[in-house]
């Protein structure tokens, strides 16, 4: 007879499938992190030759370039959602250590903050 409880073997299949999708999502979460940093330097670089094509890098300024003010402000926005990832990433690892003992680990998270283009992303306020 069915009672309704799951057996041991039944519960750690489905424990076993939990942990393989959060360490899928650690995974994932770790290459959007990886991407979003990526992008940002990419942006730097774009602003930095446009400003030198210019001779124009006060952003206050009449003259200043639409296009570097645009990167700018992906970049910017980008800055924002890295920073939104890198706190699903350290809930996503706390959720997996509460759940188990060898929990995945995480070099976008794990001690330090990262510092993209001089800017320490997890201090950053939107």
């Amino acid at each position: 007879m069915h009672d309704g409880k799951m057996s041991g073997a039944g519960r750690s299949v489905r424990d076993q499938f939990e942990v393989s999708q959060k360490e899928r999502r650690v995974v994932l979460l770790d290459k959007m992190i990886r991407d979003f940093d990526n992008m940002i330097v990419s942006l730097d670089k774009q602003i930095a030759t446009e400003e030198d094509r210019t001779r124009v890098k006060d952003a206050g300024h009449p003259a200043y370039s639409t296009l570097a003010m645009a990167a700018a402000k992906r970049r910017q926005n980008l800055l924002i959602s890295l920073s939104q990832v890198r706190s699903i990433l350290e809930v996503e690892l706390r959720d997996c250590g509460s759940n188990q003992h060898n929990k995945p680990t995480s070099p976008a998270v794990a001690g330090s903050p990262s510092v993209v283009s001089g800017v320490q992303v997890s201090k950053l306020s939107p």
